[in-house]
């Protein structure tokens, strides 16, 4: 494997880092998240050797505890709490060997998902008692990869994962085997899968660059596959990509027009944007999909189908059958932060201001801001909790690329200026094209398929995209 990219295991955040010794000669790394809490911490003995990693919660809170012997294996009890700090999970090793693994409590937000993690634990326990909690061949080193991912163990999953990814690489390489063509559809299937569960972890882990390469990958391994583009697009909403969020959910729709997944996220896409008709249009659609809805989403909840139509109920004018909706998802999960917001501002809106001001100091407490990575929660507070009744903010509109994804030439749209220079950056920040624009496009035909940043600048007006090359 590339060392830049197993070095990426341990570094979940792509900004800043630091090391500090103490009196003995130990050495700890830590790495942080955009907001500066630490995501990892490595302490290392005088020998350089792994002594024990830790890795945190974007909250700041424990995550994953494990300890190592003298070789750098891992060693003795290493533990797994969730992130109000319930042990989750206790894993012995003996010299880089797993002896058992003990389950206190599963995790699950909601009684949808609990049904699911009782599920995928009684697999994993399967595969492990299969292997004696030790595969090595392929199928059963990705299936416990995979179920140790959807269980939140992030960091072992990769273990099994990363040696998956060095068996197919490997066979990739061997030329001297004659495959069939079914045979060639089968490993191209297998790839997307893995790289799928790849760009989900580094995703869960705040890698962004390292996630969206992966879906790349992905994507061109299984090019038709609607499940990995959902994925993709869902990730890409999250991370504010709207307009390319947009470009895969309805090329997926327009093939596949009852894909609830695709449904559902339209509905939130244009919901966020304020065409709160067409959001409608695609959250009835995805009703109809709601028990496979949540049946394959590993963490149902948050903005879930009735806590995104309770909003829209309301700004279409019927805010008793909105409050309803947001009633029920709170039902199903008391602790649902987006549902307390949206119920909030139905309140706030209507100007009753110590309803929606509970709610959303609530939905602070809940850390909505870090959960959702949104921004809007310290205003609705000042308003609500002031008797301010809430005002409209004409949105400016911003610079963007198009065509995003790209083939040949891109124009950047918005900005004022024709004449920039430009550099491209893959997801490992090395710089793959320079060059100097006097009409406002880019050839971007040399690049490969993937996902860049691109960074232009004028004196007056520096910009970042990201871009996905097809």
């Amino acid at each position: 494997m590339d060392k830049k990219l197993y070095s990426l295991l341990f570094f979940p955040v792509l900004l800043w880092s630091q090391s500090n010794k103490n009196d003995s000669s130990n050495t700890v790394h830590r790495h942080y998240y955009k907001d500066k809490v630490v995501s990892v911490e490595i302490w290392r003995g005088s020998d350089k050797i792994i002594d024990s990693l830790k890795t945190y919660y974007n909250n700041g809170k424990i995550n994953e505890v494990f300890y190592f012997d003298d070789k750098g294996r891992r060693n003795n009890n290493s533990f797994q709490y969730n992130n109000q700090g319930e042990k989750l999970v206790t894993w012995n090793f003996l010299h880089g060997k797993l002896v058992n693994r003990t389950d206190h409590k599963l995790p699950f937000s909601n009684k949808e998902n609990e049904e699911n993690a009782k599920k995928h634990l009684q697999q994993l326990t399967e595969v492990n008692t299969k292997t004696n909690y030790n595969p090595n061949k392929i199928n059963d080193l990705f299936k416990r990869g995979y179920l140790r991912a959807r269980l939140g163990n992030f960091t072992l999953a990769l273990d099994d994962l990363r040696k998956v990814e060095w068996i197919v690489n490997k066979n990739k390489k061997d030329t001297t085997k004659v495959i069939s063509e079914a045979a060639k559809t089968n490993r191209k299937k297998f790839e997307s899968n893995l790289y799928d569960i790849f760009a989900n972890l580094y995703g869960g882990m705040e890698m962004e660059y390292a996630a969206n390469q992966y879906y790349v990958k992905a994507m061109v391994a299984a090019p038709n596959d609607y499940r990995i583009l959902y994925n993709f697009a869902n990730y890409l909403q999250q991370k504010k990509s709207t307009d390319l969020a947009r470009h895969y959910l309805e090329k997926i729709v327009a093939t596949h027009p009852e894909h609830g997944h695709a449904r559902w996220g339209l509905a939130k896409l244009y919901s966020d944007i304020g065409e709160y008709e067409k959001a409608m249009e695609n959250i009835n659609a995805a009703f109809l999909k709601e028990k496979a809805i949540i049946s394959h989403s590993s963490n149902y909840g948050g903005r879930d189908l009735r806590t995104t139509r309770g909003l829209l109920y309301h700004k279409l004018g019927e805010s008793e059958k909105g409050i309803l909706d947001l009633k029920e998802a709170l039902k199903m999960d008391k602790d649902n932060s987006y549902a307390l917001k949206n119920l909030g501002i139905i309140y706030l809106e209507q100007k009753k201001y110590n309803e929606a001001c509970e709610l959303f100091e609530k939905a602070k407490k809940l850390d909505y801001t870090l959960a959702y990575d949104e921004n809007d929660l310290d205003a609705l507070i000042e308003n609500a909790c002031n008797n301010i009744a809430p005002t409209e903010i004409a949105a400016i509109p911003k610079p963007f690329v198009f065509p995003n994804p790209a083939k040949t030439v891109i124009t950047i749209k918005n900005y004022d200026y024709e004449k920039f220079d430009y550099d491209f950056f893959d997801f490992e920040s090395n710089a793959v094209l320079h060059g100097k624009s006097t009409d406002g496009t880019i050839d971007v035909s040399k690049l490969n398929a993937g996902f860049y940043i691109l960074k232009i600048s004028n004196t007056n007006s520096p910009q970042t995209f990201k871009i996905i090359k097809e």
